[in-house]
């Protein structure tokens, strides 16, 4: 005589669905760039930048707003931006960012860089 399963079969493909939406939420939810970056290591302060608009330069000069692409003359006008380039981004490339932003009334430039293991 066989005994009655007290859990039913479906409880393992139940489980295997859960983890696949954890999974699915935490790669979403993760910070991703679009484009590839090699920001330059140093030691650095820990800041937290949540509410401070983050501006992303890929080397080849092109410029996003918080993950989005933008031309330099849309930024919105803010008193504080968080600033993230290739380490082999030119200067001159940075530069008219840099003024633009300072002729706008920006007043505090971080810049950010990735921390050294």
């Amino acid at each position: 005589m066989r005994k009655k399963r007290t859990t039913p079969p479906s409880a393992l493909t139940d489980i295997a669905f859960l983890l696949l939406h954890f999974f699915l939420i935490m790669a979403i939810t993760s910070h991703q760039s679009p484009v590839p970056l090699n920001p330059a290591q140093t030691s650095a302060q820990k800041m937290d930048l949540k509410d401070i608009a983050t501006l992303l330069v890929s080397q080849d000069g092109q410029l996003f707003l918080d993950g989005n692409p933008v031309i330099l003359e849309t930024l919105p006008s803010e008193s504080t931006y968080a600033l993230l380039a290739d380490k082999n981004t030119p200067f001159s490339v940075l530069f008219p960012i840099i003024e633009y932003l300072r002729e706008q009334g920006t007043e505090t430039l971080h810049c950010l860089v990735e921390e050294t293991p």
